[in-house]
């Protein structure tokens, strides 16, 4: 398109360039979920997802002997189908594109499209980070994104009793906490609970709102911008007064919208129920309760996670290939394990071996496991999925466009500011068809000698 752009035509353009991206072809990186669990349209909803789980087997076998008597046929008992329900969550993500961006792009089409494509990939990459997030840790009302320090014990190479001691951060210099938060001079900081930090939800999330929420009634008790993390102590710097801590988990930290819980329900909260979820109820159903493993704070070893393992498979009668998600630090700590007893597919060297490895793949007596690290999963845990049995779907994922609503939604001129905004929407679920071969470990200290 020669000559010059009018205003009025940077709605279109947009429409033309943006409005139908295929965004599956945006990388995601490291974001194992997203990757593993892909969204899929075979199971997308409208207001609910409904699917029929099988929770128990057919039970009214007749055993009739070897003789040629008449023999009566017990009745049938039959097995538990129960319909589960699945709502899924809704989340917008804006982008600002100053007036300036779009001006000196006006000379031309691709100077606009050169101009404007950063912006709209970026929003993308991002909207999809705060999604694996939530798939991994929505609604896991406990923890959210992490606690507030009551630590007692070593932590970090130092002595700390209810998350009273002193760290000093290669950022902020030495820090003193009291009860896990500190407030001085050069700012306020919260460190988080041993075992609470995963980088992945705070690296490069400067400027988002926090909120600190008092449990059990998630009452909003402080709140303001984050500023930064030291993601190897697990401090975060915030611009607002943070509350201290009680007890053990008696404040925690959320996004704005977890403190009503209008995220998706993530895998954590999914693995951790034990009543009513999706519309079955675990306590009548076993099936529909996961395997929690207690790793008793010590670091995670391929032991735990092959006892782990074994409590799915008595549970659950887990088979097949297996996929576990730890933190980077215990991922690390298995690589320095010698890797005894353990085997590696065919594309693997001894070269590789010798430099470290992206997994670690060993045998189980129903399969195979494949640990990769994952910075969005917690210090403290580890996440075992039998990946066949998880569905991520809902009405639509991360999109340029919302169906059934007009483009004039996706890019439009601000009131009173001079920018534009640009949005991109998503509405899903994540689900797990059969909780009981699944796994979380917790409570894991990978500061600790191995269970």
């Amino acid at each position: 398109m020669a000559g010059q752009i009018s205003n009025s035509s940077n709605l279109e353009l947009f429409k033309t360039h943006y409005g139908k991206l295929n965004t599956s072809l945006i990388p995601t990186d490291d974001l194992h979920i997203t990757k593993d669990i892909p969204f899929s349209t075979k199971e997308k909803a409208g207001n609910k997802y409904v699917e029929s789980i099988t929770l128990g087997s057919e039970v009214g076998i007749t055993f009739a002997g070897t003789g040629d008597d008449v023999f009566n046929i017990n009745p049938a008992v039959a097995g538990a189908i129960k319909q589960s329900e699945v709502t899924p969550s809704i989340s917008v993500l804006r982008s600002i594109v100053p007036w300036a961006t779009i001006g000196r792009s006006a000379s031309s089409e691709t100077a606009f499209v050169e101009a404007t494509k950063h912006v709209v990939k970026n929003n993308l990459i991002s909207h999809r980070r705060f999604l694996e997030i939530v798939k991994i840790h929505g609604q896991n009302s406990d923890v959210l994104l992490g606690r507030v320090a009551y630590t007692t014990g070593e932590y970090r190479k130092q002595k700390f009793a209810n998350g009273t001691g002193k760290l000093t951060s290669s950022l902020y210099g030495e820090l003193s906490f009291t009860n896990g938060v500190c407030s001085n001079a050069s700012g306020n900081y919260i460190l988080l609970q041993a075992g609470d930090m995963a980088s992945g939800i705070w690296v490069g999330m400067q400027g988002i709102k926090v909120k600190q929420l008092q449990q059990p009634n998630r009452e909003v008790v402080a709140e303001g911008r984050y500023i930064s993390c030291d993601t190897s102590l697990g401090i975060l710097k915030v611009d607002f007064k943070p509350t201290a801590a009680t007890k053990i988990g008696s404040h925690v930290l959320a996004f704005e919208g977890m403190e009503l819980s209008q995220e998706m329900i993530g895998v954590k909260a999914i693995l951790q129920n034990k009543g009513k979820q999706f519309n079955i109820d675990a306590q009548l159903f076993p099936l529909w309760s996961a395997n929690v493993f207690d790793c008793g704070g010590k670091s995670l070893s391929f032991k735990t996670i092959e006892m782990g393992t074994a409590d799915a498979v008595n549970a659950g009668g887990t088979y097949g290939t297996l996929r576990c998600y730890a933190n980077p630090r215990s991922f690390h700590a298995l690589m320095a394990d010698g890797l005894a007893n353990r085997s590696f597919d065919s594309s693997y060297n001894s070269s590789e071996l010798k430099n470290g490895a992206k997994s670690i793949k060993f045998a189980y007596s129903e399969g195979e496991i494949e640990i990769v690290g994952h910075r969005y999963v917690m210090e403290g845990d580890a996440i075992i999925l039998r990946l066949d049995d998880w569905i991520c779907s809902g009405t639509q994922d991360v999109a340029t466009s919302i169906e059934g609503m007009s483009d004039e939604k996706l890019f439009y001129q601000l009131d009173g500011q001079g920018a534009y905004a640009f949005h991109t929407y998503a509405d899903m679920y994540i689900m797990c068809r059969a909780p009981a071969k699944q796994v979380l470990i917790k409570n894991i200290n990978d500061e600790a000698p191995a269970a």
